[in-house]
């Protein structure tokens, strides 16, 4: 056997193993699986602000903790606004997707 004859050998036993003559790999499913896997999506929270007002206030808090007593304050009301919007937001998200299932 030649190596040419060898080579030609060798990549026509990968495209049978891989699924096609490109080399590809065609991934096995069926109907009841790809409903499933449809079904199960994770879940992708709505965009918010919440987030970006709590590392607000956390920034301004700890500045104030250096510079001035009213950062201080200021900051600590952005963590609470920014901790209570973001309960909010979980809070009406929960109760949809509860309403969702039903």
């Amino acid at each position: 056997m030649t190596t040419q004859e060898t080579t030609r050998n060798m990549s026509s036993a990968v495209a049978v193993s891989t699924g096609d003559a490109k080399g590809e790999r065609e991934p096995f499913t069926d109907a009841a699986s790809h409903d499933h896997a449809q079904a199960h999506e994770p879940h992708m929270p709505s965009p918010s602000l919440s987030p970006i007002i709590l590392g607000g206030g956390m920034t301004l808090a700890a500045f104030g903790i250096v510079l001035h007593p009213v950062m201080l304050v200021l900051g600590i009301v952005g963590i609470l606004v920014g901790l209570g919007t973001w309960l909010y937001d979980e809070i009406v998200n929960a109760s949809s997707a509860t309403s969702d299932h039903e």
